[in-house]
């Protein structure tokens, strides 16, 4: 084999890898848009499942509150009158 004939198997088989590298890196790129658009949607659900929590937390806790303002002020105005 000569100088000419090996340069012509390299050249052929660096095409054939640059090929092979240019569809894999095609099909990864597809495949990391995927993962991220499902990573941006699991992201928004659960963040819109913390917000309602948060929500839900907050107005439970406020009347809980009323209402531990509301027993106090009549043990309060019990113990006055006494």
């Amino acid at each position: 084999m000569n100088l000419w004939e090996a340069l012509a198997l390299v050249g052929t088989a660096a095409t054939i890898l640059g090929v092979f590298l240019t569809i894999y890196g095609v099909v990864n790129n597809k495949t990391l848009k995927q993962e991220t658009k499902l990573t941006r949607e699991t992201i928004a659900e659960e963040t819109k499942l913390t917000r309602e929590m948060i929500k839900e937390t907050t107005e439970y806790l406020g009347k809980y509150l009323g209402d531990l303002i509301v027993a106090d002020g009549n043990r309060t105005r019990l113990a006055m009158s006494k």
